[in-house]
């Protein structure tokens, strides 16, 4: 305010200057020159006031309302820019996640498999025992049959050789008796 205080000053005095030397004849006939010059001096001091009063704050605060405005701007950029960095290194490191995803995949595959080849195997040995159990049941159970069988078979056989036997004895005392009836049938014929 100050700097444009004197600078209006110093217009004022070049502008007197220059018509006391010798431009001023023209303007000599007019007697208030003066007061116009001071009137002009009142009117630049009154702008100069009021432009310090009310336009410097203005433009001040302005002014600091523009330096916020880009310290928060710088601030955005760089948290924009860390972020855009943490973001490019999630996206280098995915790749990595992804190979490990991929190869923790496999190995959990590779003990699934060797647990159920484990779990089948003692399946099927289960399996296996029990058919073998099933097996030596069922052969038990077939000899048993078979000795019944037998023992059926051979008290058949003991029975039929009794009825042969007693058949065999049965016999003769039937031909003892046909014959001792044929000889008493004879004899009284006669």
């Amino acid at each position: 305010m100050i700097r444009t205080l004197c600078l209006l000053a110093g217009a004022a005095a070049l502008a007197l200057a220059s018509e006391a030397g010798g431009h001023g004849e023209a303007h000599a006939g007019d007697p208030y020159i003066w007061y116009k010059w001071f009137n002009f001096a009142i009117l630049a001091g009154g702008l100069g006031y009021l432009i310090a009063k009310f336009g410097v704050p203005a433009l001040g605060g302005q002014q600091k309302q523009i330096l916020k405005s880009l310290e928060q701007a710088q601030k955005k950029a760089a948290e924009t820019e860390r972020q855009t960095r943490a973001v490019e290194e999630k996206v280098a490191g995915l790749e990595r996640e992804i190979e490990a995803l991929r190869r923790r995949a496999a190995e959990e595959m590779a003990v699934e498999a060797r647990q159920m080849e484990e779990a089948t195997k003692r399946l099927l040995e289960k399996v296996e025992q029990q058919a073998q159990l099933e097996i030596a049941s069922a052969l038990d159970h077939a000899r048993k049959e078979l000795r019944a069988m037998a023992a059926d078979l051979a008290i058949e056989l003991a029975a039929g050789r009794l009825a042969a036997e007693a058949a065999a004895g049965a016999q003769e005392r039937l031909v003892d008796r046909f014959i001792r009836s044929l000889g008493d049938g004879q004899g009284q014929k006669n």
